[in-house]
């Protein structure tokens, strides 16, 4: 059914926010969450950000001072403390994997896929606060969850930005706003990629959570591509057995080219089928993580029950003849499973193999891997 016009969205539909904003230009939308109060206290946020494991980093500095400085979770507690009065901003990603209310959150923005979807990036910060103009390689909404932020685009961006040296973060040299906006609770600004911005929090307890969507590099796919080809390609050589002679010994007649273009688009495994599954698992595949070299691999036991990684990524594509699911970067046959089951499935905290081994016989393997390389744990809950 097609959704209806959206306050999330300022009236309009997805469909029409699609078309006419995303990729394409900002949109400012007052309001976009009614009567909204902030359910993340800044000190749960403070927590979050001395777990380990948990991505953080403190930006201290001003535009005007240029005086940046970046740190690095986890924190000890006690640095909070210690933090000047203010131009500084605490930042969590992945925040919808440790607030219990995330998920339900974030599907506010379930018109677009979850492989499109970053992470819920939360900032908190004292009046001053900022992490400087910069350009993002990815769409963005910036929802203001509390106190007021100035928000300034550059448009049209520079055609070759420069960054300050020496620095670990990719703050413009320059920048020159031609739009500005202050948000108050509730409000938020998408901005698609490539638009120069510059954040300034204007009250000192105020927090922006942002949404935002990557994209993958055409020239990563294209690398993982070869990667994945080059792995199944045995040493083989050209052959053109019963070929005509030539009259020009030094051309490289159409009928090579074909052949040779032929062989390039048979062994790069060009037909429809061999790359969804190739996209199905690159876009599924979670960050290297270094196996414990104290812990011998553990064996997958069908009969217990393990937990997922909140953040190892799950999805399906394909029809009932042939469904696939794609976790981790492993693909496993899903035919057996309706639309339901495998939705169901790629939003579960838990798996038990032993539950999932008639429909899904392939998963057991994918499940040892995963657990091989610390994306599942058993479930001692």
């Amino acid at each position: 059914m097609p959704r209806q016009p959206d306050s999330l969205l300022g009236g309009l539909t997805p469909a029409e926010f699609l078309r006419d904003y995303w990729q394409q230009r900002p949109l400012l939308v007052r309001a976009a969450v009614p009567d909204f109060v902030n359910p993340l206290p800044a000190d749960e946020l403070a927590g979050l950000a001395c777990e380990p494991g948990v991505r953080s980093r403190l930006v201290l500095g001003h535009p005007e001072r240029k005086d940046w400085r970046v740190e690095y979770g986890p924190f000890a507690l006690e640095r909070f403390a210690d933090l000047p009065p203010n131009a500084w901003t605490l930042l969590v990603s992945e925040v919808e994997h440790y607030w219990e209310e995330g998920p339900d959150w974030l599907r506010r923005f379930d018109f677009i896929p979850h492989w499109r979807r970053d992470d819920l990036m939360v900032s908190y910060a004292a009046r001053d606060g900022s992490v400087g103009p910069h350009i993002d390689a990815y769409d963005v909404f910036l929802f203001q969850a509390q106190g007021r932020r100035r928000w300034q685009i550059q448009e049209p961006p520079p055609k070759s930005p420069i960054c300050l040296p020496a620095l670990p973060l990719a703050i413009l040299r320059s920048f020159d706003a031609s739009r500005e906006w202050v948000l108050e609770p509730g409000d938020m600004l998408y901005l698609p990629p490539g638009v120069p911005h510059l954040g300034m929090s204007l009250d000192d307890d105020c927090m922006t959570w942002s949404i935002g969507f990557r994209a993958p590099a055409w020239r990563d796919l294209l690398a993982a591509l070869l990667e994945a080809r080059l792995a199944v390609t045995g040493p083989e050589l050209f052959g053109d057995p019963g070929r005509s002679p030539v009259e020009r010994a030094r051309e490289i007649c159409a009928e090579d080219l074909d052949d040779l273009r032929a062989g390039l688009l048979n062994h790069l495994g060009a037909n429809s089928k061999e790359l969804d599954r190739f996209l199905g698992q690159f876009l599924s595949r979670p960050p290297d993580r270094e196996p414990d070299a104290e812990e011998p691999p553990a064996r997958l036991d069908p009969a217990q029950r393990y937990r997922f990684d909140p953040t190892l990524p799950r999805f399906w594509s394909g029809n009932a003849d042939d469904r696939t699911l794609f976790i981790g970067g492993h693909a496993v046959s899903a035919t057996a499973l309706t639309i339901a089951d495998v939705d169901e499935f790629c939003t579960l905290h838990t798996v038990a193999p032993r539950e999932w081994e008639h429909r899904l016989p392939q998963l057991a393997s994918a499940l040892q891997q995963l657990l091989t390389d610390g994306w599942i744990e058993p479930d001692t809950g």
